[in-house]
């Protein structure tokens, strides 16, 4: 009964660690703390270079699901990584896009648990108009300027792809 027990345990988990791998990345809803709206792609989620990174109403959309890999931030729903517009501009207020993950210094992000920063340029992502509130409002780089339209948070999420 024991050997059973066990046999049957190791079964199971060579099956969790089969799902695990399948299900490895870890997606985040990245929200902004003023606004509480989440980082994500113009036209309901563009999969074309160059698309605008904007905030927008978090609805658990595969165009707002982001993850880790290495320092790039990957967009689930087209496969792209968060970039500077411009080549990697460095210029302030130079927007945010989706581009083709090329290994770019502008598609280098860390997070400093709370800030967003590029490895390029050394600013911060931020809503563009001082924080504005309103939906398809568009994600800029900025100075640090303390305001909390350049605070972050990730919430984990699961995807219904």
């Amino acid at each position: 009964m024991i050997r059973f027990a066990m046999a049957a345990l190791a079964v199971v988990a060579a099956s969790v660690t089969v799902a695990g791998t399948a299900e490895a990345a870890t997606y985040y809803d990245i929200r902004n703390y003023q606004t509480r709206q989440c980082l994500s792609i113009e036209g309901g989620g563009s999969t074309s270079n160059g698309a605008n990174a904007i905030q927008w109403l978090c609805n658990n959309g595969p165009e707002q699901a982001w993850g880790w890999s290495g320092h790039r931030l990957v967009n689930f729903k087209s496969g792209k990584c968060l970039s500077v517009a411009g080549g990697g501009s460095t210029a302030t207020g130079a927007e945010l896009i989706q581009w083709t993950c090329d290994g770019g210094a502008e598609q280098d992000w860390y997070f400093t648990g709370r800030h967003l920063v590029n490895g390029k340029s050394d600013k911060f992502a931020s809503i563009a108009n001082g924080g504005s509130y309103e939906e398809g409002t568009k994600v800029i780089q900025w100075f640090d300027n303390g305001g909390d339209e350049q605070y972050w948070f990730f919430e984990a999420v699961i995807i219904d792809a």
